[in-house]
């Protein structure tokens, strides 16, 4: 055996081993890398199964939704339409909203009077000492 050699072999199994030290560790990054490629897969798979579902669900609404706006719109214009009335419809409706205004008066007067007769029973029952209810 040559003395030239040995340093020789054993410089290319350092480097060997440098490699092999490399090649594990580009193992661990693959093999970390792969595990989380496993776990974004798990998330995908998940969100793509809730945009099915929320697709789902918006095929059944829009329908109900499109309803919905046309009867907004037709709520709406006929809001925008002033409405037709003649002489004695308005009359009418004059005549119910003045005794709407009076019975509504009568009403005040009352809850005034019941608030002030409330009002005597209970000095009446502090001087004789009576519990409020």
């Amino acid at each position: 055996m040559r003395i030239r050699e040995v340093p020789t072999k054993a410089r290319r199994r350092l480097k060997l081993q440098g490699v092999h030290e490399r090649i594990d560790a580009v193992h661990h990054d693959v093999d970390r890398v792969s595990e989380r490629a496993t776990k974004v897969e798990g998330v995908t798979d998940r969100a793509a199964k809730d945009a099915e579902t929320h697709v789902r669900e918006l095929n059944r609404v829009a329908p109900q939704l499109a309803a919905l706006e046309a009867k907004v719109e037709d709520l709406r214009q006929r809001l925008d339409t002033p409405p037709t009335a003649d002489d004695d419809d308005l009359a009418a409706a004059r005549t119910l909203v003045d005794a709407i205004q009076r019975e509504h008066e009568r009403i005040r007067v009352r809850l005034s009077a019941v608030t002030t007769y409330e009002e005597r029973l209970r000095r009446i029952e502090d001087q004789l000492g009576l519990p409020h209810d």
